[in-house]
């Protein structure tokens, strides 16, 4: 048994151990999962044609344990350091006696990176990186749900804990129910959540715009992800489409006076819930911005929208009648340097769903 890094001819095994035990799918994995696999572990722009990946192999040479390993740049006050986010972490249920999980994340660690992520671990991979040293970052791990036809929204809500029959017979049944509801609510002038028109202009962001508002926006901030056009590029033709998320939506709002004063992106899937990857903005219109979004969405067809809410912005997104929960995922980290986790845990850090491992998600 030997923990090696991944090689190109392994994706075969990778991708069957990922589709059978991490998606817990029956049959032959798609073959443009492959193609995916292959995308993000070997061409994305981080890596600089290394590889940082790790298998485990069991002796007669059959891969039994994979984690991905994506390696970022970001800056701490513009000096550049090395963050590796750990991801699609799956061990053979033959090689979980095997110390196969703790070997893995053993090599891992042992990278030379100032800070070790991950932005969407469960609650039983949190408890074991937490026992390895990792501490869980509130301030990143805030979920909020911002409901738009709350009767679709709360029938979705109640098919979460049933089995699928269930959950699809219901959603069948009380469709028509929550359509004439939806349309009284949206009359209600006492309702939280009806939309209006916001006060703020958009329109679709392109490439140098977004890369203006990184930089002008992380003023405040010691720590935020270091892009060029080369890597946003890539990054988001990767995100765009998913196959379980929808299309990705980018949008730059401007004031009356044609300044920019914000954006967001977000997933675009009608009839279901969108996820928003980032929100970003002058402190003051963070809650035009909100309205923008929630008003765009509602007008795409969403029924609601989750995300992660940024430790700064919490008050505003409570304002616009987002509710909260940390069970969404959670962000767990170790770094090299105290300060780095400081930093982190003080919710200094301009992050969001767009600089981690959470958006390079392989999809269905």
């Amino acid at each position: 048994m030997s923990v090696r890094p991944l090689k190109e001819n392994d994706l075969p095994q990778v991708v069957d151990l990922y589709w059978h035990y991490m998606r817990r799918q029956q049959g032959s994995a798609p073959a443009s999962l492959h193609t995916t696999f292959q995308k993000l572990y070997f061409t994305n722009p981080w890596s600089a044609g290394e590889t940082h990946s790790v298998v485990y192999e069991s002796t007669n040479g059959k891969i039994v344990g994979f984690l991905g390993i994506i390696p970022r740049k970001m800056s701490v006050c513009g000096e550049t350091i090395r963050v590796a986010f750990g991801g699609n972490f799956v061990v053979h249920p033959e090689a979980r006696s095997q110390l196969a999980a703790s070997r893995l994340l053993g090599a891992y660690m042992s990278g030379n990176y100032d800070l070790w992520q991950t932005d969407s671990a469960n609650d039983i991979s949190r408890r074991l990186l937490e026992r390895l040293g990792f501490r869980t970052i509130p301030a990143l791990s805030i979920h909020w749900a911002r409901p738009l036809r709350t009767a679709h929204y709360a029938v979705y809500t109640v098919s979460k804990s049933l089995s699928p029959a269930l959950s699809t017979g219901l959603k069948i049944v009380a469709k028509p129910f929550s359509a004439v509801a939806d349309r009284v609510a949206g009359r209600l002038s006492s309702n939280p959540f009806r939309q209006k028109k916001p006060r703020l202009r958009g329109s679709e962001a392109d490439l140098e715009t977004l890369l203006q508002c990184f930089a002008a926006f992380r003023q405040g901030y010691s720590l935020w992800p270091e892009y060029d056009p080369a890597s946003l590029r890539w990054l988001l033709s990767f995100m765009d489409p998913s196959p379980s998320r929808g299309q990705l939506r980018k949008i730059v709002l401007r004031d009356d006076e044609d300044k920019i004063v914000g954006w967001y992106i977000y997933y675009v899937k009608p009839g279901s819930v969108g996820e928003v990857v980032q929100v970003g903005g002058g402190k003051r219109m963070i809650k035009d911005i909100l309205d923008h979004l929630f008003y765009d969405a509602w007008r795409n067809g969403l029924i609601a929208l989750h995300g992660v809410v940024p430790n700064r912005m919490m008050a505003d997104f409570s304002d616009k009648g987002c509710l909260f929960t940390c069970r969404g995922g959670w962000n767990v980290a170790r770094a090299r340097k105290p300060e780095l986790m400081d930093l982190l845990e003080r919710g200094d850090a301009f992050l969001s769903r767009l600089d981690g491992e959470w958006c390079l998600n392989p999809g269905d």
